[in-house]
Order: structure tokens, then sequence, then C-alpha cells
């Protein structure tokens, strides 16, 4: 059982480029970050972690929280992640089986100065990110 708080990370590549999953749903196409419900009895950096092998493929260590995005009345933290094992683009998550998933569910690396021109979700955190170069902190940023 999921709550309705979320989890998410931010993965930055020696090449300035940030990890995020391109969706095609319905007509849509946008890109969210990796993460997920967070499952009862479990924490958000669990959830992050988890999310980031099923989704991605890799292991990853949290490196502090980048910003909590405030969303259907909860506040969702994104955290900075370091790559520590895996291979990107193999994750096997619940997303990657066909009958779980309407449309397509793409992991990809985006350069930082494209996000702002990109449906990325949360837009907020899209928009902060292209414009720092340097890892921020504890940000808190609205989408309700």
């Amino acid at each position: 059982m999921r709550t309705k708080q979320r989890s998410a990370i931010i993965l930055v590549n020696e090449q300035d480029e940030i990890a995020l999953i391109r969706r095609e749903k319905a007509d849509v196409l946008y890109y969210v970050f990796p993460g997920g419900g967070v499952e009862f009895g479990h924490t958000t950096e669990e959830t992050a972690i988890r999310e980031a092998y099923e989704e991605l493929g890799v292991h990853v260590e949290l490196e502090g929280v980048a910003a909590h995005v405030a969303f259907n009345g909860e506040l969702n933290p994104y955290y900075w992640a370091r790559v520590t094992g895996g291979k990107f683009g193999t994750g096997t998550g619940e997303e990657f089986q066909a009958e779980q998933t309407e449309g397509s569910y793409t992991p990809m690396w985006i350069k930082r100065s494209a996000l702002s021109h990109l449906p990325v979700r949360p837009p907020s955190l899209a928009e902060l990110l292209s414009q720092s170069s340097e890892r921020f902190y504890d940000k808190t940023l609205a989408e309700d």
C-alpha cells in the first residue's frame, strides 16, 4: 500500500545531464525525475533508492535533499544522488511490464540547459536546476 507522498532522485552525470524518465501516455509527452510513491512502513530515502534501481537499473547513494516539492498536500523530497553500481537503462520495475504501463517509459539523460524547454514535472524543480549549475539544498517549491 502506498501513501500519497512521493520521493525521487536528481542524478547528474559528468556531461552535466540529468536522468529523467520520458513518458508518453494518452497522447501526452512529459518527463519526470526517477521516483515513486512511498510504501507504507518505508522511508522516503528507502523509496528513492529502490526507485532508482527499479526505474534506472542503478544503485545510488543519497547526498542530501535538494528540494521538497509541495504536491497533493504532501512535501515530496527530491534527493541528490550518486551512482554506486548497476547499469543505467536496465531497470526492471513494474513500469517496464507491458501490462502495467500505458504508453512508453524511457530512462534518458537530458542536458541541464534543455530542462526549461521540455515538459518536465515538477516544472519548478526543472527551472531551478536549469538556472543553477551548483547544488542547492532544502529548497521548498510548490506545485499545488
